[in-house]
């Protein structure tokens, strides 16, 4: 058999939350919101953070050339490759001028070498402005632009490959380059 009181119970409970909810002033409204509000925000931080430092690459190397870069002074580059199964890799180079840079354009000499010694060089050009001379690429002062140097790179040796870069430019000094990185991505294949 029923009995009233268990009957009441829940609604005299329910109808106390209420008066609870009721009792609770803007303030306390603010500061529960603010609160979640910040412990969201330590959240997406910590996310973005994590997210952050996974690099997707293979292999990224900087090399900081602080506007100034001699044509004799070549920029060296190495990469280790541990597992003959990796096949073949996309190489390219992240290139970051400054507006004190001269020139809508650059060439590069390349020597790439693998782990047998086997030499492979090349010369290559890169436009990095428009005709109209805006420049190409990410950014407001410095600017950043991917520069595709090798796709599908056949690496079937283990061990270390190395590339040495060279600026082709008419000026022995070029100015107004901060830094080129080499990037190595695995390829689908």
């Amino acid at each position: 058999m029923l009995n009233l009181r268990t009957l009441i119970k829940p609604v005299i409970k329910l109808k106390q939350k209420e008066q609870n909810l009721k009792a609770k002033t803007k303030k306390d409204l603010i500061v529960d919101q603010s609160q979640i509000i910040r412990n969201s925000s330590f959240f997406i931080i910590l996310i973005l953070l994590f997210s952050s430092c996974e690099s997707k690459h293979f292999h990224q190397e900087t090399k900081d050339i602080k506007g100034k870069w001699l044509s004799n002074k070549p920029l060296e580059y190495s990469f280790d490759v541990k597992d003959s199964t990796l096949a073949k890799v996309n190489l390219g180079f992240v290139f970051r001028n400054n507006m004190d840079y001269e020139y809508s354009n650059i060439y590069l000499f390349t020597k790439f070498t693998d782990p047998k010694g086997n030499e492979m060089v090349d010369t290559l050009q890169y436009y990095i402005a428009n005709p109209d001379g805006t420049w190409i690429g990410k950014g407001m002062n410095t600017k950043e632009m991917l520069l595709v140097f090798r796709e599908n790179l056949q690496v079937k040796d283990t061990g270390t490959y190395k590339l040495k870069v060279w600026h082709g430019m008419r000026s022995d000094k070029l100015i107004g380059i901060e830094d080129i990185s080499l990037i190595v991505d695995q390829t689908a294949d």
